[in-house]
């Protein structure tokens, strides 16, 4: 996406990686697009899984979210009613 929008991309601010495309700027904004869409999509993904990981410790009561917690405390059981 940089190359394709004619910066120059370089590693640590000291190491200049050779551009990967020539300058395209209607390339460029596609890949934009592509990027930003990605990124939603990952953020997405980690919302499910934050979301996933509470409802097993308050709904299922399971021990899945304090196993991969240190120092978290398994759920109450259920209470039978």
């Amino acid at each position: 996406m940089s190359s394709a929008k004619g910066f120059q991309t370089v590693l640590f601010r000291v190491l200049p990686i050779p551009d990967l495309l020539q300058k395209n700027p209607p390339l460029g904004e596609a890949l934009d697009a592509v990027h930003v869409a990605l990124v939603w999509m990952l953020l997405g993904l980690i919302g499910l899984h934050v979301l996933a990981a509470l409802k097993h410790y308050f709904i299922d009561r399971d021990e899945v979210l304090a196993r991969m917690t240190p120092g978290l405390a398994p759920p109450a059981p259920k209470e039978m009613s």
